[in-house]
């Protein structure tokens, strides 16, 4: 996921790449999914999406699944605006704003198999939790007292912002309180079986490739919010 953020206008883009989509590998100069990136690490993922987006990016934060656990538990639980019924994990979840510990929001943003179009709505429930998160990260009763918060999340993530840039971006918020507004998108595309990915060249593997003007969409999107345009 890219999160694309304007301090200037309070604007925050959330965009979702599939895993599986068919990009050109910074280290090995030729085309695999995505998620074959993180073989070589997380700077080489951060290399791929810069190169395929024609955009810098500045930081990465990499987290597992017991850390989201814990990350939403520090933050006392999330609030989740709920697009649907369903079941998954044991848990159960219905339309409109739900609160969520951390084992349920880690629930609800993994499961697919309960949806028609499954890998799209779990993109979308991942954005919903991420969103949940940073809403609750910035209101008055937790960022006043971020230094337990990030006591309580140390080492759950893997990052390279220095924690100066952290508390900087922390003790921005701390003194205007301001409100942020969010989007979400998402880049799309159809899948193929297919052999010749860059790190299993002989092996028929599940590709997706992107849709050219999704493509296109996405990255205007994305050099609109860092010029301080509207997002359509």
């Amino acid at each position: 996921m890219i999160v694309t953020v304007n301090p200037n206008t309070k604007k925050i883009l959330l965009t979702s790449i599939p895993r599986d989509y068919y990009v050109t590998l910074a280290n090995m100069k030729k085309k695999d999914k995505l998620t074959h990136s993180g073989i070589a690490g997380p700077e080489n993922t951060v290399k791929t999406m810069a190169q395929f987006l024609g955009t810098d990016i500045n930081y990465y934060a990499r987290v597992n699944f017991t850390s989201l656990v814990t990350m939403v538990d520090a933050l006392g639980g999330i609030t989740v605006n709920v697009d649907r019924d369903f079941s998954a994990g044991g848990y159960t979840y219905k339309l409109g704003l739900q609160q969520m510990n951390g084992k349920e929001a880690l629930a609800y943003s993994r499961e697919r198999h309960s949806f028609a179009d499954g890998d799209n709505v779990r993109v979308k429930h991942q954005q919903d939790v991420l969103m949940a998160m940073l809403n609750k990260m910035m209101s008055p009763a937790v960022i006043t007292n971020y230094s337990s918060v990030l006591k309580a999340i140390s080492g759950c993530f893997e990052t390279n912002m220095s924690s100066d840039n952290i508390t900087d971006l922390i003790q921005m918020q701390v003194n205007d309180m301001a409100q942020w507004t969010f989007t979400q998108k998402q880049f799309t595309g159809h899948g193929v079986m297919q052999t010749g990915g860059a790190y299993m060249p002989n092996t028929k593997l599940y590709y997706m490739i992107p849709d050219d003007s999704s493509v296109s969409e996405n990255i205007a999107a994305i050099k609109a919010v860092l010029n301080g345009q509207t997002v359509e």
